[in-house]
C-alpha cells in the first residue's frame, strides 16, 4: 500500500511539473533550470524508492507462504520419520535401542509431543545431523525421508532471508529520497513566495498543492471546488478524462477502490486528465471504481460519478 506521506509530496510535484509547462519563459513563477531539474530527479527517485518497497512487500509475503508451506511438509516428514521409526521390526531393533533411536531424532520419550515452527525446523535440523552418526544404516531415516527434508529445510532457510531482509533497507532508501522531495518541494513553494509582494498569500500556490494563507478577519475564502462532469476512463493509459476541470479548482485528484477494500488516492494533475496509476500499479484481475474530486485551498469538493472497470489477468 502507498504510504500517505510519499503519495502527498510526488501530488506535489506533480503539480509543480505540470504547472511549469503551462508558463511563459518570463512568468517570474516559472522555474529555474536547475529548480525543474532537481525537482524531476528527485521525484524519479523517489518514485522507484517507493516502487521498491511494493516489490520487497510482495518478496516478503511470497517468501512467507513459501516458508509457511515448507514448514507444514516439514512436518508431515517428520511424521512419516517416526512412523518408520516405530515400524522397524523387533528382530531388526530391540527397545531399548528403538527409544534411543526416537530420542536421536527428536522424538523424547518416543512420543510426538507438539509442533510448533521452531521444533519442526530444529527436528529437520538434527535429522540432517544425526542420521550419518547413527550406527546401524537400517535405523536410519531413508533416502526418501532424509533428502525431502533437506529440500525443505533449505526452501525454508533461503525464504527466511528474503522474509526478513531488504525491508528495513528498501524503506531506509524509500524514506531518505522523501526528505529530498520535501526539500525540493519547499525550495519551490519559497520561489513562488518570492515571485510576488503577497509572499505566503500568493493565490498561484494553490496550483502546486500549497496552502495560501489568510490572514483572521480577512474576505470570505473562495467556494468549494464544484462537482467534476461525469469522468471517461481510458484503461490503455489508466487515466479519468473529464471535459473541464470543475469551477473553483485548482486541480483534480483521482481515487480509486478496488471491490471490497478502502478507498485510496490514485493520481493528480492540473489539467484534465488524471492517472489511476500514479502512486502504484493496478492489481490484475481486481475489479475498482475510480473517480475524481476537484481540490482547491479549502479542500476537495463532491465526488464525480464512479467509473467501474475490471483489470484483465495478465496473460
Amino acid at each position: 500500500m502507498p504510504n500517505k506521506e510519499v503519495q502527498d509530496q510526488i501530488e506535489k510535484a506533480e503539480l509543480i511539473l505540470a504547472d511549469y509547462h503551462t508558463r511563459a519563459a518570463d512568468d517570474p513563477h516559472k522555474l529555474t533550470t536547475l529548480l525543474f531539474t532537481t525537482e524531476t530527479d528527485r521525484l524519479a527517485a523517489l518514485r522507484l524508492a517507493e516502487e521498491a518497497t511494493y516489490g520487497t512487500g510482495a518478496t516478503r509475503a511470497a517468501a512467507s507462504g513459501k516458508i509457511r508451506a515448507g514448514l507444514d511438509e516439514l512436518r508431515a516428514l517428520h511424521s512419516e520419520g517416526y512412523n518408520f521409526i516405530k515400524g522397524l521390526l523387533r528382530s531388526v531393533i530391540s527397545a531399548p535401542d528403538r527409544l534411543g533411536l526416537f530420542t536421536s531424532y527428536g522424538w523424547e520419550s518416543g512420543e510426538i509431543g507438539d509442533f510448533d515452527d521452531a521444533r519442526i525446523e530444529a527436528m529437520a535440523n538434527q535429522a540432517i545431523a544425526v542420521t550419518p552418526t547413527i550406527a546401524n544404516p537400517a535405523h536410519r531415516y531413508p533416502a526418501a525421508i532424509l533428502d525431502p527434508i533437506a529440500a525443505q529445510l533449505l526452501i525454508v532457510n533461503t525464504n527466511q532471508t528474503l522474509a526478513a531482509g531488504g525491508t528495513q533497507a528498501a524503506t531506509e532508501d524509500r524514506d531518505a529520497k522523501l526528505l529530498l522531495l520535501e526539500a525540493i518541494n519547499e525550495r519551490v513553494r519559497h520561489h513562488f513566495c518570492a515571485a510576488s509582494d503577497l509572499r505566503t498569500k500568493n493565490p498561484e500556490l494553490a496550483k502546486i498543492g500549497f496552502q495560501v494563507q489568510r490572514e483572521a478577519g480577512e474576505a470570505e475564502p473562495p467556494p468549494d471546488s464544484e462537482q467534476p462532469a461525469d469522468p471517461v476512463f481510458d484503461p490503455a493509459t489508466n487515466s479519468l478524462t473529464v471535459p473541464a476541470k470543475p469551477a473553483h479548482s485548482a486541480f483534480l485528484r483521482a481515487y480509486r477502490q478496488p471491490l471490497g477494500g478502502a478507498a485510496e488516492a490514485a493520481g493528480v494533475s492540473n489539467t484534465t486528465t488524471v492517472s489511476v496509476v500514479q502512486f502504484s500499479p493496478l492489481t490484475p484481475g481486481v475489479t475498482y471504481e475510480f473517480w475524481l474530486v476537484g481540490v482547491n485551498s479549502q479542500g476537495e469538493g463532491p465526488q464525480s460519478n464512479h467509473v467501474t472497470h475490471a483489470v484483465p489477468l495478465e496473460p
